[in-house]
Parts: C-alpha cells; sequence; structure tokens
C-alpha cells in the first residue's frame, strides 16, 4: 500500500498562513516592547531648600539640567557629555549681573498698549 499524497485544502491553507502571521507579529511585538525608548525629561522640575532644579530642552537631541541656588544668588546649567558619559557644568551667572528695576513705573506696559 502506497502513502497516500497529502492534498492541501483551503482550510489547511488558512490555518497555516494564519498561524505564521502570528508568529511574525510575535516576534516584532518583543523587538519593539525590548528595545529602551529615549529617555526625555523636557519640563520636568524639583526643588528643596534654596535650591531649585529644572530641565530645559537645548536642541532636538539635547537637553540641560538648571541649578538655581536662591542662597548663592547663583545659578548652573549642565549639560550630558556622551563621550566622557558624564555631566558637565555648560554655563553659569550670578543673579546680581542681572539688571535691576530702579523705577516703579518701568514695569508699566508701553504706551499705545491696549489689551
Amino acid at each position: 500500500m502506497s502513502p497516500r499524497p497529502l492534498e492541501l485544502d483551503g482550510q489547511s491553507l488558512a490555518i497555516g498562513v494564519l498561524s505564521v502571521t502570528a508568529c511574525i507579529l510575535f516576534v516584532g511585538f518583543l523587538v519593539v516592547t525590548s528595545l529602551a525608548p529615549p529617555a526625555q525629561a523636557i519640563g520636568m522640575n524639583d526643588s528643596s531648600g534654596d535650591y531649585k532644579m529644572l530641565t530645559q530642552q537645548l536642541s532636538s537631541s539635547s537637553e540641560a539640567i538648571v541649578v538655581l541656588d536662591a542662597a548663592a544668588q547663583r545659578m548652573i546649567v549642565y549639560g550630558f557629555d556622551p563621550n566622557r558619559r558624564q555631566f558637565q557644568a555648560i554655563s553659569g551667572f550670578d543673579f546680581d549681573r542681572l539688571q535691576k528695576r530702579a523705577d516703579p513705573d518701568a514695569a508699566q506696559p508701553p504706551p499705545g498698549w491696549n489689551p
């Protein structure tokens, strides 16, 4: 007795196609979920005592951490250096350098301004 040749009917073909599709989708799901999303901290802030910290977006791919020290009247901006894998001071200045308004009328809107 010779073995009967296997015939591929419509139901077997549909089951095979659906099984292969399910395997491909499962592998794609595993790949997508295993990739870590880029870390972004845009718009975050915190404060403790005389310190205030916030994040600032410098460009589309880089951010900075701004640290304000109210007691020392100083601000320092830190950025991440990917080559050294550490944070480095980018800029900083004393609040004393900010121009203070001596005239209380200077805060008034300009003439002709009508909200």
